[in-house]
């Protein structure tokens, strides 16, 4: 999983879209996707994790990285959390990362780069992402996207800023010429060597094990392979599940409380209005005037349009969304024009406008008795909310005081339950038919997270609706092989399988010089007996055929021509016998594929080469600067990510 995270970072381009604020902004001017450009955590500490020539890598750097990957992940179906992105040194790689785009910019600084605001305001007009029906900039669409994906025009601009400081220092240095051929045509040929033979298939059941083993035997053979019966360690645990069901009745709101609640959202149900607006945003005031005069008739669109620009039409929205959506300037004047005709050109918060109120709406207030079912609805989950987390806190206060499970789950009126000995995953090896729910499954987890039976007992969630379970781990039941008298038949089935195993590859070893002194494979498999199961099979591949190929296959290109050996088929099923006929050199030009793999080797073997020249360029940098790493935040952060990643 990690694999892909890192061949994110180090691919092509991969190193300069790390580099990139916020996300994948390279990606959004390389091919044409703003929606990789939305922000991590919000609200997440800025604390300094590390300082590289002046210039700080924040804890923010490092948590939009990873939330980033894991966004992109998920976006393709992978089911992928923080805990596991962790766990496979996915914050290594977060923090270096950040540490290489801090390098990159510092350094760009310190030789007297810049990055000048009409060279971002040309990109951002030439982004095709931004434009509208007409082909053309469209500071709508523009609009949107940033809102979509939570970006401030400011942001985005910084954004930009950066990509051009690792466009121009890194660009040069990862888009190397392609692999040589002198490289790549003898490992193209290679692959495009093709190879035949033939398979047999020697199975155990064809073989005659023998008799039945005595007492003593079937001691001995359970003695030397008690690993086979193994069973892993189980552990029996204690735990009492709080549900939210259990605290409805207590969680009914009192006419004073729904009194209360009315009275503090009043503005909520005071009597408003929504409008309608059409507008037109214009970057000066001699365009803004221009839409206005060919407006006068009507036909805002068609003037917005004649203009280059695009009118935009929001339906009934209240004054504080209208802000959002616009500016709260915007909505000030929008909120105070009357309801018919056209107003403009007006400088509103930076920006002109012309623009039409098209519809006002009014919206009578609501009493209590009309809002009550509403009201009702919403503080009774607020109290449902609040009293299961004080349940948690009075059960997690009375474990820190000292109290036992026992005593807990007392006091919080809760109910105890055992759970039977079962494995790490939840299931239970002595009950094939024991299925555990997601309930079971978490407290296992927690379970086989004690050291030992009475530590201190622990308060874990359940579910999504604010469950949780207090957990206590009271046994640990040893791995340990079962009883020979509890398995004596399932014994005895893998001693005899054991003979035959061993009886078929005597039979196949003796094909094998029969094979290389020319007999045919049939007749091979007839004279050791092994006639019954599948015919030989004979088999045609190329070595860049093998992906995904049975084991026998990918043997026989480690095999000699006119040879034959053997391998063990999986489960004890038998032995398969490879027999490999004639090896054909690959040839380029005369394989159909061979020019088209030349291709895309040559350019993946490229593709390489550029990737340890990102690495080393990135390398020297950080060596070359002055880097300060702050261990204790480092550290912090770390956890904060492991522990929140384990909810």
């Amino acid at each position: 999983m990690l694999n892909a995270f890192r061949n994110f970072t180090k691919s092509r381009y991969g190193l300069i879209i790390v580099f990139i604020f916020l996300g994948l902004l390279a990606i959004a001017f390389a091919a044409s996707d703003v929606t990789g450009m939305r922000q991590g955590i919000s609200g997440a500490n800025s604390g300094t994790l590390a300082t590289v020539a002046g210039k700080d890598v924040t804890e923010r750097h490092v948590r939009e990285t990873l939330e980033r990957y894991i966004r992109a992940a998920q976006a393709q179906g992978q089911n992928i959390t923080m805990a596991q992105v962790l766990a496979q040194g996915g914050f290594e790689a977060a923090l270096n990362d950040a540490v290489n785009t801090a390098a990159i910019e510092a350094f760009a600084n310190q030789n007297g780069m810049a990055v000048g605001k009409k060279l971002v305001d040309t990109d951002i007009v030439n982004n095709p992402q931004f434009a509208g029906m007409d082909g053309k900039f469209s500071q709508q669409t523009f609009e949107q996207l940033l809102a979509q994906n939570r970006l401030t025009p400011a942001q985005f601009r910084e954004g930009m800023t950066t990509q051009r400081y690792a466009a121009w220092l890194v660009g040069p240095v990862a888009l190397r010429a392609p692999a040589p051929a002198g490289v790549v045509t003898p490992y193209v040929a290679t692959l495009l060597e093709r190879r035949t033979g033939i398979v047999g298939f020697v199975q155990s059941l064809a073989m005659d094990p023998g008799p039945a083993p005595d007492a003593n035997t079937l001691a001995g053979y359970y003695a030397q392979n008690r690993s086979r019966y193994q069973v892993p360690e189980r552990r029996i645990v204690r735990y009492a599940l709080a549900q939210p069901d259990a605290l409805k009745a207590q969680a009914t709101p009192t006419d004073a409380e729904i009194a209360a609640a009315y009275k503090k959202d009043a503005a909520k149900y005071a009597a408003s209005e929504k409008r309608g607006v059409e507008l037109v945003q214009a970057i000066s005031q001699s365009v803004a005037a221009k839409v206005a005069a060919a407006a006068k008739g009507g036909d805002l669109t068609g003037a917005a349009k004649a203009a280059g620009l695009e009118a935009r039409v929001i339906d009934a929205s209240d004054k504080a969304a209208l802000g959002k959506q616009v500016s709260a300037a915007f909505a000030d004047a929008a909120f105070a024009a009357p309801a018919t005709g056209l107003q403009g050109p007006v400088q509103l918060g930076g920006a002109w406008f012309v623009y039409r109120v098209s519809k006002v709406e009014k919206i009578a207030a609501r009493t209590l008795e009309q809002v009550r079912a509403e009201l009702l609805e919403e503080a009774s989950k607020r109290k449902l909310a609040a009293l299961l987390a004080d349940s948690r806190q009075a059960i997690e206060d009375a474990i820190g005081d000292g109290s036992t499970f026992d005593e807990a789950v007392a006091k919080a009126k809760l109910t105890a339950v055992r759970s039977p000995a079962l494995i790490a995953n939840g299931t239970d090896p002595d009950n094939a038919a024991y299925q555990p729910d997601a309930t079971a499954t978490a407290v296992m987890k927690a379970g086989f997270g004690f050291e030992q039976a009475g530590d201190e007992p622990q308060v874990i969630p359940i579910g999504q609706d604010g469950s949780f379970a207090l957990v206590s781990l009271e046994k640990i039941v040893p791995a340990a092989p079962r009883p020979l008298a509890q398995i004596t038949e399932k014994v005895k089935a893998d001693y005899l399988l054991d003979q035959a195993l061993a009886k078929a590859r005597t039979a196949a070893t003796a094909m094998l010089p029969k094979l290389q002194k020319g007999m045919p494979m049939a007749q091979a498999l007839a004279e050791a007996g092994a006639t019954k199961g599948a015919p030989p099979k004979p088999f045609d591949f190329k070595r860049s055929e093998l992906r995904g190929k049975e084991n026998f296959i990918q043997m026989a290109f480690d095999m000699p021509a006119k040879t034959a050996r053997l391998v063990e088929a999986p489960n004890r099923a038998g032995y398969y016998v490879v027999y490999v006929d004639t090896i054909q050199a690959g040839t380029i030009a005369g394989d159909p594929q061979g020019p088209q793999m030349l291709q895309s080797i040559t350019q993946a073997l490229g593709q390489m080469g550029a990737q340890e020249y990102e690495r080393q360029f990135a390398a020297s940098l950080v060596s070359a600067l002055k880097v300060r790493r702050n261990e204790a935040a480092i550290a912090r952060l770390r956890a904060d990510l492991q522990r929140n990643g384990a909810q």
